[in-house]
């Protein structure tokens, strides 16, 4: 019996359009996170120690990165490295890619020692202000490091949009037989 009364009104709903809108109501709106894609300069102080020694090396570089709306990153650094140890000197150039997420990314790619003329490996990590890793030589020493630099953590744009929605809008329904 319930049933029954269920579907005449059902029935009843879709042959008698009763339903008006008393008004319509403002259009909802989401905020939405977008991806973003950045391009800096920075500057850093890095110092470094392992079986090459121990010394302080001054940094100046590009960044690039490109966050996507799940905070994974995707990027690159360029960098120049300055000694103050043996007087000021340019001493290296690196270029490494940047994978993770905006708060610590791995840091990989390679590099070229002016100061001793041979190229290595770099391994390590990257985060908000702050490196680490190593330069590995092909002669079997490394270079660890500890890096301040002005890189920030990542984040993504927020933009205010319409929310998109497969439902209708509906107002206050007025003289309808299935209320009453």
């Amino acid at each position: 019996m319930f049933l029954s009364r269920i579907l005449a009104a059902i029935a009843l709903m879709l042959a008698v359009p009763t339903a008006t809108l008393a008004g319509s109501l403002p259009s909802p709106t989401a905020t939405t996170l977008v991806g973003k894609s950045d391009t800096t300069l920075f500057a850093g102080l890095s110092w470094t120690f392992g079986s090459r020694g121990q010394g302080v090396e001054g940094i100046l570089g590009v960044a690039y990165g490109d966050i996507d709306v799940d905070e994974d990153v995707t990027g690159a650094k360029l960098s120049a490295h300055f000694g103050f140890t043996d007087g000021f000197s340019f001493d290296k150039i690196k270029l490494t890619g940047l994978i993770g997420d905006d708060d610590a990314q791995a840091e990989l790619g390679f590099g070229y020692s002016f100061k001793i003329d041979q190229p290595f490996a770099v391994a390590g990590v990257n985060g908000e202000f702050v490196a680490v890793g190593a330069d590995i030589f092909f002669d079997q020493t490394y270079e660890g490091y500890l890096t301040l630099h002005s890189i920030g953590k990542l984040s993504l744009d927020e933009e205010t949009v319409p929310a998109a929605s497969d439902d209708p809008i509906v107002g206050d329904v007025i003289d309808s037989p299935i209320f009453d």
